[in-house]
């Protein structure tokens, strides 16, 4: 370890250039200020080889649990409401700027001096915490998350803002225009100054947010509720993270010509240089069609060489410098004489003072919404980070030199999909984004109501009266209900795929909800490399999670130690200039001199001589807490630029830091925080760009490889462990690299989130509408190191140190055996033992909620007149059975109800009936009833009803490796297969499940769950770092066991021995939501669609199954002509029309007269105009229904009858 340290002095006491620097300056780099004392501490430095690999696997297992103690696993939602709450909400009022009203015309004034005008200013902004009121007294009360969910109403917070309004007159007064240079000014004549506090809308509120009451409470409503979700009307709703394209970097693209773009989140700020073929010039020697570089700032367009000379450039040559581009190249070349000559023809003599600069003013000016600055809007809008004309004409020279060098295959252009170049947008942007649009709305109806005072002598009234707080409340809540989002850069249109209801079937769903991301596209069908995994990934986002359909790979799930960062608001540039940053010369004529470029969130802010100096220093502050650590620090040597970024939306994750790690012996027993490793610099964040300077081990074998006498290979990070590149619904699943992909997806993206575990640990105090809760959870024999590290240190009977996660693992452990049984697990159908469910196994409770509601008459009778009150009772319902209700309309506990039963009973004043009945195959034993109430003027009702389901032939179970299967027969005990210890299996699989399947992992998971059940030691199936087979079939044989996990098993039903031997060990199952009892469907007849009289679609509405041409043409071949028609017509639509045998029309049943005065009814054939030779034909209603609207449209159709 010696060496190593000395080979790090050295290389921070050498230059990039190879020069060895003085010692004065290499001792003042190692020890500054402070650091001296926690330097000492760290002095007996011992080698990796003696800190051994036990040891480092022990820390390594102990720093993720730390981080996840930390930081969690959705700190990133909470983290940016929370920025959000204390800086972006102040930032996003400020955005706006005074609104000025001015009156309309008024025909009643006769001068110019009396005209009123209005200006309105927003000022600071608070955010009390959720309140609502209630009670009798009407008071105020704390509103906690519990309340909006039983209450239907929306956890938000009153949002107050300082609105400063300034109602004033103009006049024109004269001035000495010797002095000012104007003989006349407008002068203002303030009126009146009202400021006040105004309520201007409700923010909804995030769970165990900042304003989140939940923060303040010892033990929270729910063990398993992580909080990072809103509740809007009662329904949880989760944002999704949005990526987006960086704006804090140059884009260079050849998508639609070479461009080089400078981005910004200000339209007017953006800028862009395309490389395009220009007009012919009028120098013969260049022929038509040569190219240019063309500027478009401002919405317009503006040759390159015009805009050089309007800031300030004096000659061509200086431009040429400030481009410093290899001029040798003769296409290069002619890009440059294409551009000059360009400029000649849009602006003769534009090198001639100020011409340059009033051509640049008159185009801009030209524009459709022209800014109100003439030639303030260079120094304003251009580069507005740098302030000299100087400085902006060199970082434009710059961007020339980026485009050139794309052109000429010396640079790459950037990727879209990479990760460095896109930023995610989290709960500070997208409510930003929202809110914006909502204020503006507000401002602008304000701004036409408050004109109307400014007429005549109308008074203004307080501001209050003006602005509208219901459309900032409303507008909000209508974008979480709906999930129709503001565009990004599209004011008039809105997104999808931004707010999503918050899945409840487990918490592990819940949990992947919340960390998932979202990729916009603008159609769903071919998007280029945008579903594919980029090298960028790695470790950030899960390579395997993502859906199947149309959304694969555009919804992605992070990583388990993906870290989205947040925005550092510290000034960095004096730290910059103190590491060696030198200040952007302001002048045209000095070269940069093979110096590098600084750009700090996508601006130049200086430059730098020795660029790996100055990048080690800043790393060395970094992991000295004296540089934020959430900083990404990039040395790109061969584009000569240093890129340091601060910003939010950044994906880091934590590596460790080899040449820190034998600093981890000073930290006495081993107590520290994983903020005091990030600290002393053993751990490290590490961004998306910063990584491709980094050469990470995979593990710390790989950093003890030398050990052996090999050559080492030097490596600078180290993985906190191979499992954590996955997702957290995939670094669970044991033995996952021995599986198919697919199979692994299936798991991650389907089959945990639809497993019924236990959900909650609040369900007396939720509502929701549909719930599953499994009578036995249990955790799997084996273990992983997510699991591991994400749950609690415990110390119970059987488990030593950590208590891996309980909510993660949503099944039960069964004994599995691998074997055909009566061919009744054919097709992935699965066996199950009779009586290991009598036992209990799979057992399952499955709760539905019906809600109704009706107008709360005390508060509402104030202000509106009821025709027909709707109110809750009972009262005898001619469509369903009441016999469970009470006189309030509600059933009482423990009634059991069943299909056609009333379960609400609402009827209103005049009698009418609006009761909820149960649907077809509902049924139920009454578990709770909640009554509640709003400030809305609703009261709720609420009846749940609880059914405990054991499994039943059809209901979908998989095993944690996609092996999914339906129950298919229930065997009784005694006809099972048993082993010599009388062991009988409680599901049997098919084997040929496995080999087309590719999932070897569950084989391995029974048979270390068979060596573990037996005492065994050895536990852990992560994923990247399982035990070796041999390890596995080592420990089955020292307990007595075939190696193989093959057992000699006899035959239930005869008795005699099997001569094969059975594959049998004990396997992690999981039920799934998906039963039988809720997808069974039968009628015979029922509701019909009223145009078309056949029947409906629906199960929830008793319709009927399709039967369509396919199922019609197997008919036709069996030859079942009479179910055929009794399918398709008799149960379906039949009906009866009247053909005339004469004209082969249809005749109409009509009223006609006849002798005597009398008045019949009966078919009629208009066009013979006779009754007779009329036939009655049995018909579907669809072709009835096609002669008919055919007829309406001018066309007739005629029918050729026969007797039958």
């Amino acid at each position: 370890m010696k060496e190593s340290m000395d080979d790090m002095e050295e290389d921070m006491g050498t230059s990039s250039k190879g020069e060895k620097l003085p010692n004065e300056f290499d001792m003042e780099i190692d020890f500054d200020g402070d650091d001296d004392e926690d330097d000492g501490e760290f002095m007996d430095l011992t080698s990796l080889g003696d800190l051994g690999e036990g040891f480092l696997e022990d820390f390594c297992k102990k720093a993720a649990t730390l981080f996840f103690n930390e930081y969690g696993l959705i700190s990133h939602q909470i983290n940016s409401y929370n920025d959000f709450i204390h800086n972006g909400l102040q930032m996003a009022f400020d955005s706006f700027d005074d609104l000025v009203v001015e009156p309309g015309y008024d025909p009643s004034k006769k001068g110019e001096n009396e005209w009123r005008y209005a200006s309105v200013r927003f000022g600071k902004v608070t955010v009390d915490r959720p309140s609502f009121w209630a009670g009798s007294d009407g008071g105020e009360h704390n509103m906690f998350p519990r309340h909006a969910r039983l209450q239907n109403m929306t956890y938000s917070a009153r949002m107050k803002v300082n609105v400063t309004v300034e109602v004033y007159t103009q006049k024109v007064v004269s001035s000495d225009e010797f002095r000012t240079g104007k003989d006349h000014f407008v002068d203002k004549v303030v009126l009146s100054t009202d400021s006040r506090d105004i309520i201007i809308g409700r923010m909804p509120v995030m769970v165990k947010s900042d304003l989140c009451w939940m923060q303040t409470v010892e033990k929270g409503d729910c063990d398993f509720d992580h909080g990072g979700y809103f509740l809007i009307k009662g329904a949880e709703k989760v944002l999704i993270a949005q990526e987006q394209s960086c704006l804090k970097r140059l884009w260079i693209s050849n998508t639609q010509g070479w461009t080089v773009a400078y981005k910004s989140e200000v339209k007017r700020n953006r800028l862009i240089v395309r490389l395009e073929p220009v007009g012919p010039s009028k120098d013969e020697n260049l022929k038509e069609g040569k190219k240019g570089l063309t500027v478009y700032f401002l919405s317009t367009e503006i040759p390159l060489w015009i805009l050089f000379f309007a800031l300030g450039i004096k000659s061509d040559k200086e431009v040429i410098d400030l481009i410093d581009y290899n001029m040798e190249d003769a296409s290069i070349m002619n890009i440059i004489f294409g551009s000059i000559h360009d400029a000649d023809d849009k602006c003769e003599g534009f090198r001639k003072e100020r011409n340059a600069l009033d051509y640049l003013v008159k185009q801009i000016q030209g524009t459709k919404f022209p800014p109100g600055e003439d030639e303030d809007c260079i120094s304003l809008y251009l580069f507005p980070t740098l302030h000299s004309p100087r400085q902006k004409a060199r970082f434009l020279g710059y961007m020339v030199k980026c485009l050139l060098q794309a052109y000429s295959g010396k640079r790459k252009c950037d990727n879209r999909d990479s990760f460095r170049n896109k930023r995610f947008e989290l709960a500070a942007e997208l409510l930003d984004r929202e809110l914006k649009v909502h204020i503006a709305h507000a401002r602008r109806r304000m701004s036409k109501v408050l004109q109307k005072d400014l007429y005549g002598d109308r008074d203004v009234r307080p501001i209050e009266h003006y602005l509208d707080a219901s459309i900032v409340t409303n507008g909000l809540s209508r974008a979480f209900s709906s999930g129709a989002w503001s565009h990004p850069f599209k004011r008039m249109e809105r997104i999808s795929g931004v707010v999503a209801n918050l899945g409840r079937t487990n918490p592990l769903q819940t949990m992947v909800d919340l960390r998932k991301t979202r990729q916009q596209v603008l159609y769903t069908g071919k998007v280029g490399g945008a579903r594919y995994p980029h090298p960028s990934h790695w470790g950030r986002v899960c390579f395997l999670s993502t859906p199947d359909g149309e959304n694969c790979g555009l919804v992605k799930n992070l990583a388990a130690t993906g870290l989205v960062s947040t925005n550092i608001s510290e000034p960095l540039i004096d730290i910059l200039f103190d590491c060696g940053m030198e200040k952007i010369v302001d002048d045209a004529h000095t070269k940069l001199n093979g110096k590098h470029i600084v750009f700090l969130n996508g601006e130049w802010v200086g430059v730098c001589e020795d660029s790996h100096l100055f990048v080690t220093e800043l790393r060395r502050l970094r992991r000295r807490k004296r540089l934020p650590q959430q900083v990404e620090i990039k040395r790109d040597d061969q584009q000569r630029e240093i890129r340091i970024f601060s910003d939010a939306g950044r994906i880091l994750r934590p590596l460790l830091v080899v040449e820190n790690l034998t600093k981890i012996k000073a930290f006495k027993g081993g107590n520290y925080t994983f903020q005091s490793l990030l600290d002393k610099g053993i751990i490290e964040f590490v961004g998306t760009e910063e990584e491709e300077d980094c050469n990470t081990a995979w593990s710390v074998k790989l950093l003890l490889a030398g050990a052996d006498g090999k050559q080492p290979v030097q490596y600078t990070h180290c993985e906190l462990d191979m499992s954590f590149l996955l997702g957290l619904s995939c670094g669970i699943i044991p033995f996952a690299n021995h599986d198919h992909a697919r199979r692994v997806l299936y798991q991650a993206q389907k089959h945990c989130q639809q497993a019924i575990g236990f959900y909650t640990t609040n369900p007396n105090i939720r509502v929701d509408t549909v719930s599953h809760q499994l009578h036995y959870p249990q955790r799997p024999l084996f273990r992983t190191v997510t699991s591991d590290c994400l749950g609690k240190s415990r110390h119970q009977r059987g488990y030593n140190g950590m208590l891996p996660k309980p909510e993660l693992y949503n099944g039960q452990n069964a004994i599995v055996a691998v074997n055909v049984h009566l061919g009744y697990n054919q097709e992935d159908s699965l066996v199950m033992n009779r009586s290991s469910l009598e036992r209990g196994l799979f057992r399952s409770e499955h709760s539905r909620s019906y809600k109704a509601d009706v107008d709360n008459k005390e508060l509402l009778d104030k202000w509106r007149k009821f025709d027909d009150t709707i109110n809750f009772g009972k009262v005898q319902s001619k469509f369903g059975r009441v016999d469970s209700l009470d006189d309030d309309g509600f059933p009482f506990i423990g009634a059991n109800l069943q299909s056609g039963d009333i379960v609400i009973g609402r009827c209103a004043e005049s009698g009418a009936d609006h009761s909820i009945k149960l649907k077809h195959t509902e049924r139920g034993m009454v578990q709770k009833v909640v009554l509640s109430s709003n400030d809305e003027g609703k009261n709720f009702a609420v009846v749940s009803l609880r059914q405990v389901r054991s499994p039943s032939l059809g209901d979908k179970f998989s095993s944690m490796h996609g092996q999914k299967g339906v129950l298919g027969f229930l065997e009784s005990q005694e006809n099972f297969p048993f082993t010599r210890q009388g062991i009988v299996p409680d599901i049997v699989i098919n084997p040929h499940a496995f080999p087309s399947r590719q999932t070897p992992g569950q084989l391995l998971e029974a048979a270390l769950g068979k060596g573990i059940a037996c005492g065994g030691s050895m536990r852990y199936a992560t994923p990247f770092s399982t035990l070796s087979v041999e390890a596995i079939t080592n420990q089955l044989h020292r307990a007595g066991f075939s190696r193989w996990g093959n057992e000699k098993v006899c035959d239930g039903r005869t008795g005699e021995m099997v001569h094969s031997l059975i594959f049998m060990g004990p396997t992690f199952y999981q039920r799934l939501i998906h039963m039988a009892e809720d997808k069974v469907k039968f009628r015979n007849t029922g509701p019909v669609h009223p145009l078309t009289r056949q029947p409906v679609a629906d199960r929830k509405r008793f319709g009927g199954i399709k039967f369509g041409e396919m199922e019609r043409d197997c008919l036709i071949a069996h030859g079942a002509s009479g179910n055929l028609h009794e399918r398709l017509f008799t149960l379906s639509d039949s009906s009866q029309m009247h053909v005339c045998q004469s004209c082969k029309n249809v005749a109409n049943v009509i009223q006609r007269g006849v002798r005597g005065g009398h008045k019949i009814r009966g078919p009629y054939c208009r066009i013979c105009e006779s009754a007779d030779d009329i036939v009655k034909v049995n018909v579907p209603y669809g072709a009835k229904l096609l002669y008919q609207e055919l007829f309406s449209m001018g066309i007739n159709l005629k029918f050729e009858t026969q007797l039958c």
